[in-house]
């Protein structure tokens, strides 16, 4: 697959504990709202937080639900879905597929250590699709489109 255009997006290191560092995003969601994403290399599946229901619709599956698992989760309820409007850097996304969960425990972990509030986690399949290359040093993420 030949890509065409490279984009160079901004990371926040968010330090919740002494050198326990997340990475997160800044994107725009379908009706300008800014939401903040996890980079999680780990998570096999992009996610959705599905309270944010403004900003998606749900697909419907031979399986009206999917399980996934989760870190000490176990396993957690979830449903497909397509994001209306996705902008990351000066790239706009139509429809893309998420898996939607409930993230209020994550921003629940997240409230006692920044303000920040979390839409979503960036999973291994969009950081693949995208050949993602992760610059500490320069605080950025590519993705190439």
């Amino acid at each position: 697959m030949t890509r065409k255009k490279i984009i160079t997006v901004p990371i926040l290191l968010v330090e919740l504990e002494d050198q326990n560092f997340h990475i997160l995003i800044e994107t725009t969601l379908s009706n300008e709202i800014k939401g903040k994403w996890v980079v999680d290399t780990g998570a096999s599946k992009t996610v959705f937080d599905v309270n944010q229901t403004d900003h998606f619709s749900i697909i419907e599956m031979l399986h009206a639900e999917i399980q996934s698992a989760g870190l000490g989760e176990g396993n957690i309820d979830t449903q497909m879905g397509e994001l209306h409007v996705l902008t990351i850097g000066d790239i706009e996304l139509l429809n893309e597929p998420v898996a939607l969960i409930d993230l209020s425990f994550i921003n629940e972990i997240y409230s006692r250590f920044t303000s920040e509030n979390i839409v979503g986690l960036i999973g291994s399949d969009f950081l693949v699709h995208h050949q993602a290359v992760i610059n500490f040093k320069k605080k950025e993420m590519k993705l190439y489109f």
